[in-house]
């Protein structure tokens, strides 16, 4: 068996918001591209779309990435690993999606305006920027959650 040692507090935090962040960045993918392929827009504008459809699919796949990770460790009925992940990982997922979101709301509505063609690397690039942006504003969610016992440590 292995020696397992105490990690510094702001691994397991870093750790559980890649954890999270892996969810929302597949969501936020595939939100982009249904986005562009099926020209949806909300109010007008293909920025509000993306974040609806972003967010829900970042939501589901974190939601289900969660369940699989806690579930086992706990020991626990679906329907109770099932709420432990809404519990560990909403608030995860909405404080990623918020600094995600303020990202791409910055480089396609302020810098870029009208908003970059999802098509070109620059748009790309920004949303890996963003991304960075969404995993330092889940990084204090994430210690909570792990300090307050409702995530893993990992």
């Amino acid at each position: 068996m292995p020696i397992l040692r105490r990690q510094p507090r702001w691994i397991g935090s870093a750790t559980a918001v890649s954890h999270c962040g892996a969810g929302c960045v597949l969501g936020d993918i595939g939100g982009e591209w249904l986005v562009r392929a099926s020209g949806m827009n909300l109010a007008g504008k293909p920025i509000h779309a993306d974040f609806l459809l972003d967010f829900t699919l970042a939501w589901l796949l974190g939601i289900g990435f969660q369940y699989f990770s806690i579930a086992p460790m706990r020991d626990i009925t679906p329907a109770q690993g099932l709420w432990a992940a809404v519990k560990a990982d909403t608030s995860s997922i909405v404080s990623f999606q918020i600094g995600l979101f303020a990202g791409m709301w910055l480089y396609q509505e302020i810098l870029f305006a009208p908003g970059l063609a999802k098509t070109t690397a620059a748009y790309w690039l920004l949303m890996q920027l963003a991304v960075i942006v969404g995993f330092f504003t889940a990084w204090p969610v994430n210690g909570w959650l792990i300090r307050a016992g409702w995530k893993e440590r990992m």
